[in-house]
């Protein structure tokens, strides 16, 4: 199990608005395909997940965005697990790993990830 937050990145110092942003992105896509399973309590997370089609459990919190997003776009996704709390998200943690095994999906880039928009 790896912990690791965006804001922790160093791109957050590249110059410029342009080339900071897509430093956050490749790297963002970089981290977000390490594992086999992602836990994310951030709504970017979650979306990058299903174009990137890691299965990750998404940790709702006491504002319910994310389990609004994923109840109305995002809820018949087989790879997605919704968890209040982490209890439940390491017990739907287990059952993606049994589900999926030791298989990855394949790494994508952002340009991958443009065409299947």
């Amino acid at each position: 199990m790896w912990k690791w937050d965006w804001l922790g990145m160093s791109s957050l110092k590249a110059e410029g608005t342009v080339k900071r942003a897509m430093n956050i992105m490749h790297n963002g896509l970089a981290i977000l395909q390490q594992g086999r399973v992602l836990v994310t309590d951030r709504l970017h997370g979650h979306i990058l997940s299903v174009l990137l089609d890691i299965p990750h459990v998404l940790l709702d919190n006491c504002h319910q965005k994310l389990s609004s997003f994923h109840n109305t776009w995002t809820r018949g996704l087989k790879n997605c697990r919704l968890a209040d709390n982490a209890e439940d998200a390491s017990r739907y943690v287990m059952e993606l790993l049994d589900e999926y095994g030791d298989s990855l999906p394949p790494r994508l880039t952002a340009a991958d990830i443009k065409e299947k928009l």
